[in-house]
Formats: structure tokens, sequence, C-alpha cells
């Protein structure tokens, strides 16, 4: 296969994965230059791709008149067109809850790479595969509430950091991270965040956080969706409908057993 023909199959494969109609040339760059298909350029990000889109090598690709490419799915019939003040449709425009939810849409979180995820806004759904893997007094909520959702989030810059890095992989605060820790029995160090602004965001050690991220990969399955408008309000309603298990905030039926685990994190953490 040459390089082109690489190029457009691994942006399809990316496209259809993630639910997605078009990527910018920026997003579509750093895909191919993490795949090792297309290196890009640490000054001018996209811009060996855009050459290419220039070049009108890739034919289904497409150009706004403020100058930006888009790029959909080889396989849906697009023009290629400047298109004038008209934003580009993508899946950002509307939410399909029930493909959010679709249980046949989730994976597991050993399946992923960080190739997989976008680097754009949207929104994420966590799952367990096994409620009986929690502490009792947690499973049985699940078990009462009859559905093995944990928890509901929002990225309003980047799935990839916010899901992927700091929910997923402790890389920065992810507010989910620091709740499965607690309710599976971790702390963090004693006094580690004495004196600080924060006093709030708690870690936890190297080790534990590994055996935390081990855990997430064995245990819990994900699907998300990129999207842009109005993530708080979706956000909301998708808590208050769904009454995910580790969710605190926005969550009528927050637990007082996982906010006195976290409160106990924070004491621990600033010495109390």
């Amino acid at each position: 296969m040459n390089t082109l023909k690489l190029i457009i199959s691994t942006l399809d494969k990316y496209i259809e994965r993630n639910g997605i109609d078009a990527l910018t040339a920026v997003e579509a760059a750093e895909i191919l230059d993490e795949a090792g298909i297309l290196n890009d350029s640490s000054s001018s990000p996209g811009k060996p791709l855009r050459n290419i889109l220039r070049s009108g090598e890739i034919k289904h690709a497409y150009q706004l008149s403020n100058g930006r490419w888009f790029i959909p799915h080889s396989g849906k019939n697009y023009e290629k067109k400047v298109i004038k003040n008209e934003p580009v449709k993508t899946s950002a425009s509307q939410i399909s809850v029930k493909q959010l939810m679709d249980s046949s849409k989730f994976r597991s979180v050993k399946q992923l790479k960080v190739l997989d995820i976008p680097n754009v806004s949207g929104i994420y759904v966590i799952k367990i595969k096994d409620i009986n893997k929690l502490p009792q007094v947690f499973s049985k909520v699940l078990y009462e509430r009859k559905h093995n959702i944990l928890y509901i989030g929002i990225s309003e810059d980047s799935l990839k950091k916010r899901f992927w890095g700091n929910e997923l992989h402790a890389k920065g605060h992810g507010t989910f991270f620091r709740s499965l820790g607690a309710v599976l029995g971790y702390l963090p160090k004693a006094g580690s965040l004495k004196g600080k602004t924060k006093n709030y965001n708690y870690k936890f050690s190297g080790h534990d956080s590994a055996e935390i991220i081990g855990w997430i990969e064995d245990n819990l399955e994900v699907n998300f969706i990129a999207h842009s408008d109005n993530l708080e309000e979706i956000e909301r309603s998708l808590i208050a409908k769904y009454l995910p298990l580790l969710n605190l905030g926005k969550n009528p039926a927050k637990l007082d057993e996982l906010d006195r685990l976290r409160r106990k994190c924070v004491a621990v953490a600033n010495g109390y």
C-alpha cells in the first residue's frame, strides 16, 4: 500500500471508530504522525498534510473560506469545495444519546490505545463489566439501580487529555480517578497537599496509581462521542437520567459514602 492510500485508510478507520464525520488538518496530521505514517512539523502543525491537501491528492477533502481544511470519510461522496462562511457539519452539531449509551459501542479500556481517542471536546461514559468487583456497599447500589454505569463526564478541550489522560491514566487531576481510588481503598500520601493552594486535588503514589490503572484496564469499558455544544447542560441531563455511581456533582442521587471517602483522602493529604 502506498503512502497516500495508507493515509486515507488510517483516517477512514479513525473516523469510523470515533463516530465523527470529518477531521481538521491538524487533527489528522497528529493521528498520522503518532501512527508513524507522516511526520508532522513541530513549528507548523499540520503543514506537511496541508501541502498534500493543496496538491489535490486527497480528492474527498475540502476547504472552507477561512482556509481550514477538513477530511471526511473517503466513502462519502463529498465534493472538494470552498464553502462561504459555513461551518463544517461534524458530530459536534448534535449528540445521539442512543449511540453514546449503546452497549455494543463500549470497549474495554485494555483494548484501547491513545490513538483511538480524538483530541477534541466530547462526552464519555465509563461502565464496569462486573459490579461485584466493587466493594459491596457500592455494588449493592448498582444492583438496586439496575445498571453498571460508574461515571459520565465531559471534556471541553480534549478527550485525549481529560478522558484518556486524567481519568483513566492519572496524568493530571482526574475526578473519576480520585473517586475510584478512594472507593478501592487507596489513600494519598499523608501531608502531600499541606500548604498547597488547591488543597483538595489529592494524588495517589506512583505505585498505587499503577495498581488503579491496572484495575481500570481489567474491569472497565468505555464509550465516547466527539461534541462541543452545550456540554454542561448535556452532562447534567445525562447524570440526572442515569444516576452514575461515582458522579457527585450534578447528581441527585450522589452517594454519602463516596463523599465520605473523598473527604477522608483530602484530610489525609492535608495532614489532618
